[in-house]
């Protein structure tokens, strides 16, 4: 991964020069001409991405994670993803972003986000395949965003509202992580789900263990976990550990900061603790990952 090696950016929706505040869709042939074909540094954005590649060749990194650029795919980055697209060939497809404000603005509920599954977190963002008989739903609905967006004088947003909650229903009802005999169908299994991600993505420095947030959950860890590994196949623990080294590895490549310092960011008492955990799960301490990670 051609890795820059500094603070990763974090990409605003006010820099992606589009006139509305809330929403874009572009042509994935004209970010790649305007870019010279040049792969984009690692970065992240605060709004939401989806790429849908009608043709493509290429690699895409999600933290951390390599998958394979393929023709008819789509993906999913949420929020706060470091992700980087490399394209070895020009591209076919579109680029649509959106923030919270747009999902809060067409009545498209947080909850359609987490239940399909779709927008995932550290690193488990598989790319969602589509096959030839469902391509055409999928294309068809993204040249109708296009089109309304660009014709429609009033009422433009609500309409382009009303389609992306189609898109975002259709990926759903073909996503080869949502199964219709999976318990994640249980209300309250998603509402536990739902959460326990909340409350890591914001607590992850401070509560490492699953008696926290099973606590706040009113809930033992034991059926925490069990929930969580139902409906994603991996355990709470695993989330917990998954998130902390995520967010060990961003920083560890892209600032320099001292071990011991992250160590403490990421709530450690000792830096010699935060090296074990690091090199349990990875195979490698810290500093052995940022050398040879900047090297590669």
């Amino acid at each position: 991964m051609n890795q820059l090696h500094k603070d990763i950016k974090t990409f605003t929706f006010s820099e992606s020069s589009t006139d509305n505040p809330d929403f874009a869709l572009k042509r994935m042939e004209d970010i790649y001409r305007n870019a010279n074909g040049s792969p984009d540094s690692p970065h992240r954005h605060d709004y939401y991405t989806i790429i849908f590649i009608e043709k493509g060749e290429g690699t895409h990194f999600v933290d951390f994670t390599e998958y394979k650029v393929l023709d008819r795919t789509i993906y999913f980055i949420q929020p706060g993803q470091m992700h980087q697209l490399i394209l070895t060939a020009a591209p076919k497809g579109w680029v649509l972003t959106f923030t919270e404000q747009f999902l809060i603005s067409n009545s498209i509920p947080e909850k359609l986000i987490n239940d399909i599954y779709l927008f995932n977190d550290y690193g488990q963002s598989p790319p969602l395949p589509v096959n030839e008989n469902d391509f055409p739903i999928y294309n068809n609905l993204i040249q109708q965003i296009d089109h309304f967006a660009k014709s429609l004088e009033t009422y433009t947003m609500e309409a382009v509202g009303s389609l992306v909650k189609i898109f975002l229903i259709q990926s759903n009802n073909h996503c080869s992580l949502h199964k219709s005999n999976n318990p994640q169908l249980i209300e309250a299994g998603n509402h536990i789900l739902r959460t326990f991600k909340q409350q890591l993505n914001k607590q992850y420095a401070t509560d490492h263990m699953v008696s926290d947030y099973a606590d706040k959950l009113a809930v033992t860890s034991d059926y925490l976990n069990k929930t969580v590994k139902n409906l994603t196949g991996k355990s709470a623990k695993v989330h917990i550990q998954s998130k902390l080294i995520t967010e060990a590895k961003r920083s560890l490549l892209f600032s320099n900061i001292s071990n011991k310092e992250l160590s403490y960011e990421l709530g450690f008492d000792e830096s010699a603790h935060f090296n074990n955990f690091f090199k349990k799960i990875t195979g490698q301490t810290p500093s052995e990952f940022r050398v040879l990670a900047r090297q590669s």
